[in-house]
């Protein structure tokens, strides 16, 4: 059984380096399944997903130990059935959940069982949703995952305003062999999107069309990911931070190019 806890470490921690310090224990609220954690920079906040709670957790920035978070958005009216992903817009105060047939939109300060401002649904949006990002430069929100259904709808990345809401058509698609439908995540200075690609992280651009290659390969088949989990950005030293299941381990990647 997994023990359920938020680990931070120093940002040049190598090997089997200490956590720094742990968000854990009863009062966290925290779950052993968390496939998703997100930093709010603006407002110091750290949101995850609580998938057997059916739960969304906030906590300040620099919570430690056995610490409560400072919002929970949970019960029936959040329409949340098993939070897995999330991804967040500190810039327009929202919070996204994609949860395959729909994306759910809650106010960042929202609390308690409330019910999302926005809820991204129906037959014409093409989801399954498996994970989302946002790009608040451009008003984007970009979907993952694979169509629903026997249409032939290849999996990829599904391009919609940042404020669309109930049954509407993606904008465009960035689809097919050359995509897969990995965890995608922005850099929104560039527009760039970073996602899973088999065994290695792949770089696209927001504005690219149909199926295309990413524009940078990070790993592939003679690197060392294995089964990436998630991916995280540093612009400040200009580097990608890439986690491995099947390994149990943090990779951290210099790539100005991406920058």
């Amino acid at each position: 059984m997994a023990h359920p806890q938020i680990a931070a470490f120093a940002r040049l921690a190598e090997g089997s380096a200490k956590a720094s310090r742990k968000i854990e224990g009863q009062k966290s609220s925290l779950g052993r399944t968390m496939h998703s954690i997100a930093y709010d920079e603006i407002h110091d906040e750290i949101v995850v997903p609580q998938q057997l709670a059916q739960a969304i957790l906030v906590f300040r920035g620099g919570a430690t130990g056995e610490e409560p978070p400072i919002r929970v958005i949970q019960g029936p009216l959040t329409q949340l059935a098993a939070p897995d992903q999330l991804a967040i817009d500190p810039v327009h105060n929202e919070i996204f959940i994609p949860e395959r047939e729909h994306v759910l939109v809650f106010s960042r300060e929202a609390n308690g069982n409330v019910a999302p401002i926005r809820v991204l649904k129906g037959p014409d949006t093409l989801l399954g949703a498996d994970m989302a990002a946002v790009d608040p430069v451009r008003n984007l929100l970009v979907v993952s995952g694979r169509p629903p259904g026997p249409n032939g709808e290849p999996a990829g990345f599904s391009i919609f305003n940042r404020t669309d809401q109930g049954n509407v058509k993606p904008k465009w698609r960035i689809a097919g062999s050359n995509v897969g439908s990995g965890r995608v995540y922005v850099y929104p200075p560039k527009g760039e999107l970073i996602s899973a690609h088999g065994r290695a992280v792949g770089v696209w651009n927001i504005d690219d069309r149909g199926n295309v290659p990413p524009r940078w390969l990070i790993g592939g088949p003679g690197g060392e990911l294995r089964s990436i989990r998630g991916i995280a950005l540093d612009p400040k030293h200009k580097s990608v931070i890439v986690s491995d299941k099947q390994l149990n381990a943090v990779f951290t990647y210099y790539f100005p190019e991406m920058y």
